[in-house]
């Protein structure tokens, strides 16, 4: 398309510089006359068409300039070398036309046409008029096509004049344009005298600039009062010496200040005497003004470099010379005492060996790939250690694309540098620390963890036994510390998790009334011990199910309430969800109140620290140790959300939770779901269970607690012992420690399900019984193909559960639901 695009184009140019025809211009004329024969031959097909080369033009036609049939086939072409009318009354039985393609699909029977001729004679195209059927030949017809093409010629003719005019006045008025614009623009203003110092011409920009008339006859120093002072140097050039002067001051008659450019020289008459003076300034004020600026602008560079500590260079090769300019550092460096003849032989031995191949590297890829050449290196220092400098660099190249000249900025950067490293080392060494700190307190966890199951174990399977009322208050009191102890530890891990910076949020669907109910549940019994009312309310746009990470969201409740109840002496504690939707999420308000002791604003602002609480006499009063605040607000801006309180003393507080959760539509699990599910004792008398535990204290704690429920136990003392075991006989669950000696419960794991997998058995349920209470332990179990993992202390509530639930579900035919997190005990 482009390319016959381009040949239309250039046959419309012949075509206009044949006849000398503006071809847009000329169309609606043409356009017209083609309408008029259409009106009067009654016939659809009528149009005036122009001949150039192997192109037609068609006035009707919009796209100007196409490809038509060969000259010998074209009614144009022919109709062109016709003297009078071409009249064609049957086109089908004329020779010349049978293979024209109107012809032959019977859309051109009929065909007359009336040469365009200009006043040279020369044919430049046709009026034509087509019919799909013959038409006998018609004299009125045959006279009105010619006096058309007449008139075509005719306008042909007049749009041709009109252009000669136009142009021969467009050349006129550019000669004089071109004339004045020269005068006007002129650089120099002109002042031409005689001996006497009269003004016998002056230039527009020499009157511009003096804000003067013609002064033509007038004496220059009347005209000009302020040239008296150069009349001494007028008269040396009247006697034939020529001045210049670079910058000489010009004062105006309206008060203002030039500088210009002064050059006089002597004019001589035919005869070749001095006839007078030429008078030539150049107004150089910009020029004087930016040579003062840059000046100035160098000054404030070499200061802006002093206080800045960079020091600019150049290597010019051309030149054959290094220059320098800027701060220098007390300890000069290699490349600022270096000469050119030391840099053209090493450019790089200014910096420090163990940098010059990255600095060399980043170089090449400037070179070659544009990428700025931007580098931090170290540099030798005399009498000193290395410092460190700041490099920016820029390759200037001659018309052949050769670096010609290299220009640099070095700063030194040396304290930033090395408080950087030191800040480095500092981070390394904190992370570190909080590394040997999380591992302490994952061991620790694990130390305190393993005696604290054997207390509680031991405490729940006894608790399950005959006891008389000292001996259950007492086993009650062993529990109740166990538990507080557990609650302690687990905020010492949240905490460290938290600091370390690796607690995670995993949003899960969960239903949000059922949720907040069973949470506040928990706190029944505690609150009708104080006779304290627990009020409940859930807003009806709250109520539903909805993605969040339901067990932190129930961790956060659970503190708010425990610390609601624990505080709180007389009337009640309120747990309210409110909810205000938008298109994408919904805004979700807890706000648990009670009618407590309350705090002023002074402990409000230190509430949510570690280890804070109102004042030492409520750590005494009530007990805690400060972190469920903070670990509660800490959790809340990782979901997202805000954690905030507001109270009066002994007016009770508020304590506002603010998530946005986006709404889930279908079945979720419930909170809860998993405890009202064992509910129910379930016959455990025909259960295997195999546990894998070195530690005799831990396994004589399962023994109590599953052998009272009657299930059939096994017990070996490692993993690799776990695995032969399973090998050999069949069990409904296992129960797998982590740490074990000859091998470790993972690796079992994996033995036992590479197995089944192997045997295409079906799997065992398997269960991590740990004290490794980190998430990534939990995963880690997961990982290796546990269906869930247990925190030890485990309770005897806790353990049963787990059992009866997977005993459930092997007897309803289901599939053990995750117990990872809802089955922890």
């Amino acid at each position: 398309m482009a390319k016959k695009d381009g040949a239309s184009h250039r046959e419309a140019e012949r075509l206009a510089a044949n006849g000398g025809l503006d071809i847009v211009a000329l169309r609606p004329a043409l356009a017209r006359i083609a309408r008029l024969a259409q009106a009067y031959a009654r016939l659809p097909n009528c149009d005036v068409v122009l001949l150039e080369g192997d192109q037609t033009w068609h006035a009707s036609q919009p796209d100007a300039w196409r490809s038509a049939v060969p000259n010998e086939e074209s009614f144009t072409a022919v109709a062109v070398k016709t003297d009078g009318v071409l009249w064609i009354s049957d086109a089908r039985k004329d020779a010349r036309f049978k293979t024209h393609r109107g012809v032959a699909d019977g859309a051109i029977v009929f065909c007359a046409g009336a040469p365009i001729r200009l006043p040279d004679g020369r044919g430049v195209g046709a009026i034509l008029v087509t019919d799909s059927e013959p038409r006998a030949f018609d004299q009125d017809m045959a006279d009105y096509l010619i006096d058309l093409a007449a008139l075509a010629a005719d306008e042909w003719k007049r749009h041709n004049a009109r252009e000669d005019l136009a142009k021969a006045a467009g050349e006129v008025a550019a000669a004089r344009s071109m004339i004045s614009a020269f005068v006007q623009a002129a650089p120099v203003a002109l002042c031409m005298v005689d001996k006497a110092m009269r003004v016998i011409q002056a230039s527009p920009r020499w009157r511009a600039q003096r804000q003067s008339e013609d002064v033509a006859g007038q004496s220059l120093y009347e005209a000009y009062p302020d040239t008296q002072r150069w009349a001494p140097v007028y008269n040396r050039c009247l006697k034939g010496q020529t001045v210049q002067h670079d910058r000489v001051p010009v004062n105006l008659p309206d008060g203002r200040h030039l500088w210009a450019r002064v050059e006089i020289n002597p004019w001589r008459e035919a005869d070749g005497e001095i006839g007078g003076l030429l008078i030539m300034s150049v107004d150089v004020t910009r020029t004087a003004d930016a040579l003062e600026e840059a000046k100035r602008n160098e000054e404030r560079l070499k200061l802006a470099m002093e206080i800045g500590e960079l020091r600019m260079w150049e290597m010019d090769w051309k030149r054959r010379e290094l220059t320098g300019a800027g701060y220098q550092s007390p300890q000069q460096g290699e490349a600022g005492a270096s000469t050119y003849e030391e840099m053209n032989a090493d450019i790089w031995r200014g910096i420090h060996p163990a940098d010059r191949d990255e600095a060399m590297r980043a170089w090449d890829e400037y070179v070659e790939g544009g990428a700025p050449f931007r580098q931090v290196y170290r540099m030798p220092q005399k009498g000193g250690p290395h410092q460190w400098h700041y490099s920016a660099c820029e390759a200037i190249r001659d018309e052949r694309g050769r670096i010609v000249r290299v220009l640099g900025v070095l700063r030194n950067i040396d304290k930033e540098k090395r408080g950087e490293l030191e800040l480095v080392k500092a981070k390394e060494e904190a992370e570190t620390a909080n590394k040997a700190k999380s591992e302490f307190l994952a061991n620790m966890s694990h130390e305190i963890r393993t005696p604290l199951n054997g207390v509680m174990g031991i405490a729940g399977a006894l608790a399950r036994t005959e006891l008389t009322t000292g001996q259950a208050e007492m086993v009650n009191l062993i529990e109740t510390s166990a538990q507080t102890l557990e609650a302690l530890l687990t905020d010492i891990l949240d905490l460290a998790r938290i600091e370390a910076g690796r607690l995670e949020i995993r949003p899960e669907p969960f239903d949000m009334a059922t949720s907040v109910n069973a949470c506040a549940s928990l706190f029944h019994a505690s609150a009708q011990a104080k006779d304290l009312k627990l009020i409940v309310e859930v807003d009806p746009y709250a109520q539903g199910s909805f993605d969040g990470d339901a067990p932190r969201i129930r961790q956060i409740l659970t503190n708010l309430l425990g610390n609601a109840v624990k505080f709180t002496n007389a009337g009640e504690v309120k747990l309210a969800v409110k909810a205000r939707r938008d298109e994408t999420s919904t805004h979700l308000t807890f706000e648990v109140s009670d009618t407590g002791i309350g705090f002023d604003e002074e402990t409000r602002q230190r509430l949510f620290g570690r280890f804070q609480q109102a004042d030492g006499s409520i750590t005494r009063r009530f007990g805690g140790t400060g972190l469920g605040l903070a670990i509660s607000r800490s959790l809340a801006e990782a979901m997202g959300g805000t954690l905030s309180a507001t109270s009066e003393p002994s007016q009770g507080s508020t304590f506002a939770l603010d998530l946005e959760l986006q709404r889930r539509h279908g079945a979720v699990d419930l909170w809860g779901e998993h405890e009202e599910a064992a509910n129910g004792e379930a016959d455990l008398d025909t259960m295997r269970v195999l546990l894998a535990e070195d530690h005799p204290t831990n396994r004589r704690v399962v023994e109590l607690i599953l052998g009272a429920a009657g299930v059939d136990l096994t017990c070996v003392e490692n993993g690799a012992e776990a695995v032969d075991e399973a090998a050999r006989s069949s069990f409904d669950l296992i129960l797998m420690d982590m740490q074990m000696p000859v091998m470790d419960g993972l690796t079992a794991i994996r033995a036992i399900r590479r197995r089944e997998g192997r045997e295409k058995a079906a799997p065992t349920p398997i269960y991590t019984l740990t004290a490794n209470a980190m998430p990534e332990h939990a995963q880690a179990s997961s990982d290796a193909g546990a269906d869930g993992h247990i925190t030890k202390p485990i309770t005897a509530d806790g353990l049963l559960r787990v059992v009866e639930q997977v005993w459930n579900d092997k007897a309803g035919g289901g599939v053990a639901s995750d117990g990872a997190e809802a089955l922890r005990a």
